[in-house]
């Protein structure tokens, strides 16, 4: 799933939060790390405009969009995968 995508809609986006979900995050945020930023030049916009921000429709206390449909019951009360595409490389509590 790219950055900036949503995850697919449907009960199938709801994966369980695993060590190796963990793991890939850090992996993400190496790769970010090692990343060149990119050349600026005077076209660029203001780099606050330009980074990503967390999907308002996500924020934690509102309801699921309805395009994701009643998780699974084996995902009730269990951590999973963040659906914000803004959290695939970030590490929050």
């Amino acid at each position: 799933m790219a950055a900036n995508m949503l995850a697919p809609p449907g009960p199938d986006s709801f994966r369980r939060f695993t060590r190796e979900s963990m793991a890939t995050i850090e992996r993400r945020i190496a790769e970010e790390k090692n990343k060149k930023p990119p050349k600026q030049d005077s076209s660029h916009r203001d780099d606050d405009e330009q980074k990503a921000k967390p999907n308002s429709d996500l924020e934690a206390g509102k309801g699921l969009p309805f395009i994701y449909g009643d998780p699974p019951s084996k995902c009730i009360a269990e951590p999973i995968e963040d659906l914000d595409p803004f959290y695939m490389t970030q590490k929050v509590s």
